[in-house]
Order: C-alpha cells, then structure tokens, then sequence
C-alpha cells in the first residue's frame, strides 16, 4: 500500500461507519484513548468501541508523519482536528501502526492524546 492509500485508510477510520472498518482491523489490534474509553484489546472490543461512540462528521490530518520499518511495517504520527455536529473541536496527537499480511494491510494499533483547547 502506498502512503497516500494508508493515510486515507486513516482518514476512513475516524469518518466511515464502525462496520465499514472491520475488514481493516487486525484481530489483535491495541487501541489507547483518553478516558473513559481507555485501552480497548482485540477486533471486537474495538467494534464495540467504535459503535459506542458518534462518527466523526470532520476531521484534518495535520503535521503528517510516515516511517516504514521495513515492508511490511508503517507507522503514522499526526495531528487530527475532528468535528461531530453540536460538539467543540477535538484535537490530538495520533499515532497508527499498518501491518501487511501477505496482499493486505491492517491496523494493529491506534492511540490518541488529546491536546488541551
């Protein structure tokens, strides 16, 4: 997959429906988010947390960062602006971690700091 593919896999994560992501997830994906959602463990756990919460309506991916560490291995660092309808802007520092598995890609970790307004 090439950069501009995986960062818009990114950007489909935070604004597509919970179940349009499933196939992108990997079975042991690790996510870590500011309180009360925490860490969340597995594929599921992540589907149940992401069907908890409202979509995203926005979001900008700033301050990009992309390293490869090796072929199969791309990690993602960035700074996301979201919005939902209703709701002050979020903001935070990200990271993500695409592991290819044969012909495909999936994500097997996300966390987000959330910057202070």
């Amino acid at each position: 997959m090439d950069d501009v593919q995986l960062w818009q896999r990114e950007r489909d994560f935070w604004l597509s429906p919970a179940a349009d992501n499933a196939a992108g997830l990997s079975p042991h994906c690790l996510m870590a988010f500011a309180p009360p959602t925490g860490i969340l463990r597995g594929r599921e756990a992540v589907l149940a947390g992401l069907r908890a919460a409202p979509r995203w309506a926005a979001v900008e991916l700033e301050q990009r960062t992309l390293e490869r560490a090796g072929p199969d291995i791309a990690v993602l660092a960035y700074r996301a602006l979201a919005s939902r309808p209703g709701e002050p802007p979020y903001r935070a520092y990200c990271s993500s971690t695409y592991r290819r598995d044969g012909r495909d890609w999936s994500l097997i970790q996300h966390q987000q700091t959330p910057i202070a307004s």
